[in-house]
């Protein structure tokens, strides 16, 4: 048995791309199905580069709308993370994860009650907050932003 970690490891619906980056199958199919099926089918010199390739669209997907990160995050939020990990509330992936976390209570999500189950797993040392937001989208697909119009990211209003 090799003792190189592989790049292609599953783990349920997450997919370990590359250096430990992991991925939802399930969010590849929806956004990225032509990279996921030539990741899948690549030989692993050429999967670095496709991984690269569904990094860099998540990371374009991942953002809120320009305009929405500016509006202050829920204080409710903010104690929920600040309980679970305090890093969470540290740079730039925070707002994106209140966004979602507001999405997903005005669907019904019980945010206080499954956000410390899905961070029960360790969170990562580099970016916990986009860690604990793709666990979230992964549990719930209504935190997703809903697109607009026009094909861009848009958050429906409050209800």
């Amino acid at each position: 048995m090799s003792a190189v970690p592989r790049t292609d490891r599953f783990d349920g619906d997450w997919v370990a791309l590359l250096g430990g980056v992991r991925v939802s199958r399930q969010w590849m199919t929806r956004h990225t199905p032509e990279l996921l099926a030539a990741w899948c089918e690549a030989m692993p010199e050429a999967r670095r580069a496709i991984a690269a390739e569904i990094l860099r669209v998540a990371a374009e997907m991942e953002s809120e709308p320009v305009g929405r990160d500016n509006e202050p995050a829920d204080p409710a939020w903010e104690a929920v993370a600040r309980r679970i990990d305090p890093r969470l509330l540290d740079g730039p992936d925070w707002r994106p994860l209140s966004a979602s976390l507001t999405r997903a209570a005005a669907a019904g999500y019980d945010v206080p009650a499954r956000l410390p189950a899905l961070a029960a797993s360790p969170l990562p040392d580099r970016h916990p907050a986009r860690e604990l937001h793709w666990r979230l989208l992964d549990d719930c697909p209504a935190a997703l932003p809903v697109p607009d119009a026009d094909g861009g990211s848009a958050t429906p209003p409050p209800r």
